[in-house]
């Protein structure tokens, strides 16, 4: 879809931010890197979700092409595809996404489960779009740790949802945009994903960051954890990543 002047453009980064888009996109890329033995200069990724374009645009150099795709534009699109040829935007939501099936290699779909109205048609999205054999970074936060990470409040996305807008409404308004997440839990979020084949990456990538000779003192706490007890935590997680592949040959 081109973007023109005219077109409606989100407000330059606020709701979504923009900071450390560099360091994240990093990090999926490593995260790949490691759970996978896909060589992602030759394969064509879709960004779900992407906001101002900041992540696409940091993961563009490590793929053949990066198409983000968001329901409404960015004023950013246009100077982040002016950078790189490779990268495309699409202004579409997920229960109307053109993309053919079949025909992507890799989908980044990074903490955008918890504001959608439908969780399971977007991962149905994802598995329609995905190659036989492409994989998923799939990440978002965990219902079940107590401090909410949009508005950072303690509990709050545990109660009713009007209750809880109420009591920011009293106590911090600001905040009221903020709460429009709706995450799950991890046994529920692995039900919607089953369809795939599932690695939750926390676990790993714990592991590999304790075990690097720059980690900190913080994180070498976990080298004598076993990975099997990280697994078994995993559900206490403040948030998910999952790499996953869809069943058959690339």
């Amino acid at each position: 879809m081109t973007i023109d002047a005219s077109s409606k453009v989100a407000q330059s980064d606020r709701h979504w931010g923009a900071e450390d888009r560099d360091r994240k996109a990093g990090n999926i890329l490593k995260c790949l890197r490691l759970l996978t033995d896909h060589n992602l200069s030759t394969l064509k990724c879709v960004d779900i979700g992407c906001g101002s374009g900041g992540i696409s645009f940091h993961l563009a150099p490590a793929f053949e092409s990066v198409c983000g795709v968001d329901p409404e534009p960015w004023q950013r699109w246009k100077e982040f595809t002016a950078k790189r040829p490779n990268l495309s935007f699409l202004e579409e939501s997920i229960d109307t996404l053109s993309l053919a099936d079949a025909s992507v290699d890799v989908v980044i779909c990074n903490q955008v489960y918890e504001h959608v109205p439908s969780p399971q048609l977007l991962i149905a999205q994802i598995h329609r779009i995905l190659k036989p054999g492409g994989v998923c970074y799939f990440a978002g936060p965990n219902l079940l740790y107590p401090i909410e990470p949009h508005v950072f409040w303690p509990f709050i996305h545990w109660i009713p949802r009007p209750w809880a807008l109420g009591i920011l409404r009293k106590f911090a308004p600001e905040k009221v945009i903020e709460l429009d997440a709706f995450s799950t839990t991890y046994w529920r979020l692995k039900h919607w994903l089953r369809e795939f084949i599932i690695v939750d990456a926390i676990p790993p990538l714990i592991k590999h960051r304790a075990g690097a000779e720059s980690s900190s003192n913080v994180w070498r706490l976990f080298r004598p954890i076993p990975i099997g007890v990280l697994k078994l935590l995993a559900f206490l997680s403040p948030g998910f990543v999952f790499v996953l592949t869809k069943p058959g040959n690339s």
